[in-house]
């Protein structure tokens, strides 16, 4: 959206219907940002998970094998 789409809002439609259409662009913009780092903040997380679940079925596994003796 340019200054003079802008402009031209302002004076056919109004301030406030014009205000409001700039705060949702906006609103959506930031929340589609965030979302989509919170995505990607998952994404990584499942598969840290799903290592430590690796490495823990390992040394279980391990431990099984070789009882310690007292």
């Amino acid at each position: 959206m340019q200054v003079t789409d802008m402009i031209s809002l302002v004076t056919n439609v109004g301030f406030p219907v014009t205000l409001c259409f700039i705060l949702i662009k906006y609103v959506l913009q930031t929340v589609g940002t965030k979302l989509d780092k919170l995505e990607s903040s998952m994404h990584t997380l499942t598969e840290e998970i799903k290592i430590l679940e690796d490495n823990s079925d390992e040394i279980r596994d391990v431990a099984r094998a070789n009882p310690k003796s007292k």
